[in-house]
This record gives C-alpha cells, structure tokens and sequence, in this order.
C-alpha cells in the first residue's frame, strides 16, 4: 500500500489485503477472496544450468558455500527454518516518508535484532521517483550505480546482514509503469534484477530477492490483476538472469495482484517459469491483512474477529503449496494491524491478540517465517522519532505471550 499525505492510495480485497506503504486503508468494499486456477500461457525454456535439480525435498542440504563469504548456501526449505519472526523496513527506500538513509535505518535494525527477530525485508522502489530521484531507468532498468540512495541501500544489506542470524530480503516494490505495462516491459524487470545480481550477487546466502511487490495496476489504472502470464514471462526472465549468474540465491515468487494467498493459485498453476518445481532455492510468499474490516487503518478495532479467519490465508497458501508448489516454502512478507492513525497509543488487546496469534501461534505452527509491516507510521512498531519500540507489539510477536485473555476489548474503540 502507498500512502501520502493521508490519502489511500489503492483499495484491498477481503482476507488477503496487501500493503507496502504507509499502512493505508480501503475507500472502496473489499472483494471475496476466493482460489482459482488458470492455464499457463507463458513458458519458459531454462537451461539445466539455471535451473538446480534435487531428487529431494526442498529441505535438502547443499554441502555448497560462497566463495566470497565462505557460508554455507541453504535450500529455500533450510532458510525458512532460520528466518523466524521479521519485520519490514516500511517506508523507506520504497517511499519518502522516512529518511532513505542507513543512519535512520540502523537503529531500528539493531533494536528488532536484540528481540530475537531475525529476517529483514528492504522495500525497494527503482524505477519511480523517491526522493525527486530514480534508481533504475523506468523504460530499460538499467541501475544509476552511482546513485547516492543505492550506495545507502548497499549499506543497511552489508551491515544487517553482519548480525548474527539475519536474513535480508530485497525486492522491486513500488514499480508503478512497468506493472501498467507489463505486456511490454518484462525486459525491464529482467535488467533490474541483473544489475542487481552483479552489484550485490557476492553477498551473504542470507540475501534473499523477491521478484517483484504486489503485481497491480496503478489505480488510475483500476489496479486491476497483472495477466499471470505476464507476471510468469517476467518473473521466468528474471529467474533466467540471477540463476545465470547464481544457482543457489533463494528467489522469491508471490501472487498476480496483492499477494493475496489465494493469488499464487491464479498466477501459478505450474512452476515452468521458475525451475519447473525442481529448484530447491525457490520459495513463495503472500500477506495477511486479514480480515480488513479489523485490520485496516479505518478498520474496527473491536471486531470480534475468529482464529478461523486468521487462518484461512495460511490454509489456502499451504493447499497451493502441497499441490503446484510440491512442497514449496512459504514466507509471509508483510503482515499487521493499521491502528495510529485512530489512536495516540497502542492500548487495544484486541490488535496485541492478533500479533501474539498470527506469528507465534499460526505462523510458526506450520514453520512459515514471517515480515512484520512497520512503516514507523499507521502500522508503527518502532518509533523513528525516538528510536525505541513504542509498544509492545514486538514482544506480542517474538514471545506470544503479551495477552493474557482479560479485558480482549479495552481501549479498541
């Protein structure tokens, strides 16, 4: 989600909202979410060089390591194990509401590290304006390597992923013409993740790339659903790159619009574009809003909400996941509750049950890490301003223990 100067920037569809902005709401109903399949239009020919081969599972081991680090390279199925509880780095090198700057994002790294979180998600914007500059030129993707926001990206990766643990997670976010034009435009896509490749491809196993955010159109364009066989030819080129130059960097895939779970069986009937369902460094990864009537910045805080549509997302991702994916990981990439913009503090136990229950209860049940949105604003966790946590969301996550069932709807209204 993108939102600027308390404007909604786009509407979400019921149970699978997607954010990545500001933590943002709805102005319209949201639609069912409902599973649906369709017919690859889009194949792929990968060579057996691209693509990793195992007769097992995607949990297998891999007795490979960097040569430039020396750290062993572990399967998508290996690295879900380790990845745990996450957060995002929200709104900061995907928009301009915080200072795109490793020296804002140090704090909030070192602090969520000290929890015990150990995966973090760096939203990247590169081919729309941040901070009056671009990162990646809109019709070519060709990366501005001398672009003074990418050399403060290069530094928050190198320096989160030099903390014990830590995975990183990078993506293409905000990428507003190329999704309006994604007929035309694979290429551009491609070329971003292959500068990208050659600019940080000698980094850590623990950095991760997510292809591509939430897969819209804009909404002046009615941020319809990008055709999946649009969002496989570029995903599959983009595959084609990094794999070319990397067999083993775990590469992320998501769903055709908001990363709904129910999204990754429409856009991915089949694996063809991606390995073909026998690359063990691939993983898949959705968001929970869900529900968003309760989860919303203009939702109802004193929703009555169930454990059954907590868990319905993760249901219908892990049913994909045993069938087309073949026992593929999952990684929830943005998850939270946008409750600032209707109050000064974060008092609801209502919202602390849902953090505490959709990480540490749901979440870790079924071993699928997690990226907690924080965006510093309607979704705020970490506080930009003071540098400390300015609740106790954090703990509700890392420890699932912040609720201890009295008094579920004091201070939600």
């Amino acid at each position: 989600m993108l939102i600027k100067n308390g404007l909604m920037l786009f509407a979400f569809p019921l149970l699978l909202a997607a954010c990545g902005g500001s933590g943002g709401g709805s102005s319209t109903p949201p639609s069912a979410a409902t599973s649906s399949s369709s017919s690859s239009a889009q194949s792929s020919q990968q060579s057996e060089s691209a693509t990793v081969t195992s007769s097992s599972s995607y949990a297998s081991s891999s007795a490979q390591s960097s040569a430039s680090t020396g750290e062993l390279w572990k399967t998508a199925g290996q690295a879900i194990e380790e990845m745990g509880a996450g957060f995002n780095l929200g709104n900061t090198f995907e928009g301009d509401q915080n200072p795109s700057s490793f020296a804002n994002s140090k704090p909030k790294i070192d602090a969520y590290h000290a929890k015990g979180f150990r995966n973090l998600r760096i939203p990247i914007t590169w081919t729309e304006p941040v901070d009056g500059n671009r990162l990646a030129n809109p019709l070519t993707g060709v990366v501005d390597r001398n672009n003074p926001r990418l050399a403060e990206i290069i530094a928050t990766i190198d320096y989160a992923l030099s903390l014990d643990g830590m995975y990183v997670v990078i993506n293409a976010h905000h990428e507003y013409g190329l999704k309006d034009n994604s007929a035309s435009r694979s290429a551009v896509l491609e070329r971003i993740w292959a500068d990208v490749t050659d600019i940080v491809g000698d980094r850590s196993p623990r950095l991760m790339f997510q292809l591509l955010n939430e897969p819209h159109a804009s909404v002046s364009n009615g941020g319809a659903a990008m055709p999946a066989a649009n969002l496989r030819l570029m995903s599959g080129k983009a595959y084609a790159k990094i794999r070319a130059a990397n067999p083993r960097r775990i590469i992320i895939i998501g769903g055709d619009q908001w990363f709904g779970a129910h999204e990754l069986a429409r856009a991915w009937p089949n694996l063809d574009d991606v390995g073909g369902g026998k690359d063990d460094y691939v993983m898949a990864s959705f968001h929970h809003y869900s529900p968003w009537d309760f989860a919303g910045e203009d939702g109802n805080h004193a929703m009555n909400w169930t454990a059954a549509m907590l868990q319905e997302p993760f249901d219908t991702a892990s049913e994909w996941a045993s069938s087309v994916g073949g026992g593929m990981p999952i990684y929830v990439s943005e998850w939270g509750v946008g409750w600032q913009k209707q109050k000064q503090t974060m008092q609801c136990n209502n919202i602390r049950k849902w953090y505490q229950e959709m990480h540490y209860t749901e979440a870790t049940s079924r071993h699928y890490p997690t990226a907690v949105w924080d965006d510093g604003g309607w979704f705020r966790i970490f506080s930009h301003a003071t540098n400390t946590f300015d609740n106790d969301l954090a703990d509700c996550i890392i420890t699932g223990v912040c609720w201890t069932g009295a008094d579920r709807f004091t201070h939600c209204n």
